[in-house]
């Protein structure tokens, strides 16, 4: 019995190092994601409006914020791609 529950184990731990690559290479990849924003960038926080932009385990991070047009913002994050 114990070996059963051992071998079931062991076989998912590989299954899943071969689907989730995190698990490979331990590390993370950060790509940067983009959106518009209602306001100017003195107004907005673009770090506040990336947790509703993207779900979380997209984890956005160091945003910034550039002018785009009269009261309009693009925020631009590094997100987990």
């Amino acid at each position: 019995m114990k070996s059963y529950i051992v071998f079931s184990f062991l076989s998912l731990a590989i299954f899943l190092t071969f689907f989730d690559p995190l698990l490979v290479s331990g590390e993370l990849q950060f790509c940067p994601g983009s959106f518009k924003a209602d306001g100017t960038c003195d107004k907005i926080n673009c770090g506040d409006l990336a947790l509703f932009q993207w779900p979380a385990s997209k984890m956005p991070q160091h945003c910034k914020c550039d002018a785009a047009g009269s009261n309009q913002s693009k925020c631009t994050c590094l997100i987990v791609c």
